[in-house]
């Protein structure tokens, strides 16, 4: 049996690609929004992605996984920085 072809990485036809959304409604912790980046499979956040508040419209821009933020992130208003975040 040949092992070589199980080390061998898969194409650019053969990854899958990436779901993505644009000013899809969406709630997150009670606020209602548009996220417009990567989703999961069901259709939840998953990825980098953005989600602007539905009233203030502030932004926030950063990475998701299963419909929650993780890891870093920014929150903007109006264009300008408001600050950035670290999700466990």
């Amino acid at each position: 049996m040949d092992s070589s072809k199980n080390n061998q990485r898969p194409t650019e036809e053969q990854r899958p690609r990436s779901l993505s959304v644009e000013n899809s409604n969406y709630t997150i912790a009670g606020i209602k929004g548009k996220y417009t980046g990567e989703i999961n499979q069901e259709g939840k956040p998953h990825g980098s992605g953005s989600f602007v508040r539905e009233h203030g419209g502030i932004t926030y821009v950063g990475e998701w996984r299963d419909g929650g933020r993780v890891r870093e992130g920014a929150y903007y208003n109006g264009g300008r920085l408001l600050g950035n975040v670290v999700w466990e």
